[in-house]
């Protein structure tokens, strides 16, 4: 599939894994309008994409991303008109909140500046949160007298609890590495988050999808289900993946002290 037609992202796909980032580091890769439709349209690209299995995104320079760009258009920039469609949607320029959430397969950010306002949200929206010693995270909104969007009043009390999410919003304090790993913001706290992330998603793009994909579909719906919703949930997954052509490479393989050769058949 051909990625090289955004002007807000780089996109390249190696040995099953797709890495992205924004590319607007002279603003800390802050979110103009057409940087959040080519996100979402990045997201479907890469759902159809058979040829990845994980995804690792991240910030080009010194921010992962600082939120929307509020400066407007640059000198001699012509503005994005919305088409009807855009204008129309329930969610706009927030459906970034969907991009990685919907794919099929495990994402993980690279978190090595701020993550700031949408910013934050979107890489609350990944699998995984890998960190460096640059990382930082503030809701931000409160500053602006705004309330939160882009998902994060949904994924940051998922990740941190209800209290701890109040705190953040109301506050709008930083978040640092250290904390930020303590509290689940992060998974790991590391020298290199982008070299880790690409490692870990390498490992990922070996493992079975079918069942990565169920686990990744169990943890994002268990929330909203009640414990009895949640066990019949997994016990349909785990029917289904059970039957597959993957199952049975991987018992072979266990048999056969090997490593498995999964497909997503």
């Amino acid at each position: 599939m051909d990625y090289s037609g955004f002007e807000d992202l780089v996109v390249d796909v190696s040995d099953g894994v797709a890495r992205w980032r924004i590319n607007r580091p002279e603003k800390l890769n802050a979110m103009r309008t057409p940087t959040f439709y080519e996100i979402m349209e990045l997201g479907r690209m890469l759902q159809a994409d058979d040829d990845v299995r994980a995804v690792v995104g991240t910030g080009t320079g010194r921010g992962f991303c600082s939120g929307a760009d509020v400066s407007g258009p640059a000198e001699g920039e012509t503005p994005r008109v919305p088409t009807r469609a855009e204008r129309n949607d329930a969610v706009g320029v927030t459906g970034i909140a969907f991009a990685m959430p919907d794919l099929d397969k495990p994402t993980i950010a690279a978190v090595d500046g701020v993550a700031a306002g949408g910013g934050m949200a979107l890489a609350c929206s990944f699998d995984m949160r890998i960190l460096g010693q640059g990382a930082r995270f503030l809701t931000v909104f409160v500053r602006r007298a705004l309330g939160p969007d882009c998902g994060l009043s949904w994924f940051l009390p998922r990740l941190v609890g209800p209290a701890l999410a109040n705190e953040l919003f109301f506050t709008s304090r930083e978040v640092g590495p250290e904390e930020a790993v303590r509290i689940g913001l992060g998974n790991e706290l590391v020298d290199d988050p982008e070299a880790r992330a690409m490692e870990l998603a390498r490992e990922l793009a070996q493992a079975p999808p079918l069942a990565l994909l169920a686990a990744k579909r169990q943890v994002l719906r268990s929330t909203g289900l009640s414990l009895r919703a949640a066990v019949e949930a997994e016990w349909a997954a785990q029917s289904r993946a059970s039957g597959s052509s993957d199952a049975q490479e991987g018992r072979l393989a266990f048999a056969e002290k090997r490593a498995g050769q999964f497909t997503g058949q």
